[in-house]
């Protein structure tokens, strides 16, 4: 059985443009798997479709280097939300949910985001990028794109951030590793998605959705095993959707 270790080197920086752009440079180098960079501040933070990562010193920003196998790409930003969720549970009672493909929300709010790059033709690198609100203040904070909310806000306390990294990081190196090792439980990761069983939004610029001019709804119905959703349409047809984006309305 193969092992993989977490956090076993860490490096940490005041400032980066993004802990991500470090990571791909450090991959060149033949890193070692398991590798974690954290930077208390990003001045070019990116997520997912390109947006701008808005963070502050108060959150927790960092990326992970892996090197899993191609079977297990698909579920690495799934697993990684799982993660998570998980830490969050620990410290807050509020309904937490998997907003799928990538993103952790707080009584609808998000609270945390994922974002993977492959890196196939270097060594079959991948890295995770991490941010999870901490301290931040997102109440009346309208320069966000979604609604956000950050521990602090749900708490009404402040909480240290790299006691969060350190339990995050204990409890992927499990996930990560049931996942490398088929052991991983999807149904557990299923039964904790956002809107699951209801009718819900989904932008269709997507190479897996037909019609790309107008967003379409789905019922969710699951997660599938290798990360994609499973949908009905308005005709109760069942549909896989590997590339998406549920859109709040």
């Amino acid at each position: 059985m193969k092992e993989v270790f977490i956090g076993n080197k860490i490096y940490i920086f005041e400032e980066l443009t993004s802990t991500m752009d470090l990571s791909k440079e450090m991959i060149l180098k033949d890193i070692e798997e398991g590798t974690t960079i954290i930077a208390n501040n990003q001045s070019k933070g990116r997520g997912s479709n390109d947006r701008k990562w808005v963070s502050y010193g108060e959150d927790a920003l960092f990326s992970i280097i892996l090197k899993p196998l191609s079977t297990n790409l698909n579920l690495l930003s799934i697993i990684t939300s799982y993660s998570i969720m998980k830490v969050l549970e620990k410290i807050i009672t509020n309904d937490i949910k998997i907003k799928w493909p990538n993103d952790i929300l707080v009584d609808g709010k998000k609270i945390s985001g994922v974002l993977i790059e492959n890196y196939i033709k270097t060594n079959n690198y991948s890295i995770i990028g991490v941010g999870i609100n901490i301290n931040s203040n997102h109440k009346n904070n309208d320069t966000f794109i979604y609604p956000s909310t950050s521990i602090k806000d749900v708490l009404g306390k402040e909480i240290s951030k790299f006691s969060i990294i350190k339990l995050f990081l204990n409890r992927f190196q499990k996930d990560y590793n049931d996942l490398i090792n088929n052991k991983i439980k999807i149904s557990d990761i299923s039964n904790n998605l956002f809107r699951l069983g209801e009718l819900t939004s989904f932008r269709s610029n997507y190479k897996n959705l037909k019609k790309k001019s107008v967003n379409e709804k789905y019922k969710i119905i699951s997660l599938n095993l290798d990360g994609s959703l499973k949908v009905l349409n308005k005709k109760n047809d069942e549909i896989n959707i590997s590339s998406s984006e549920i859109i709040f309305d």
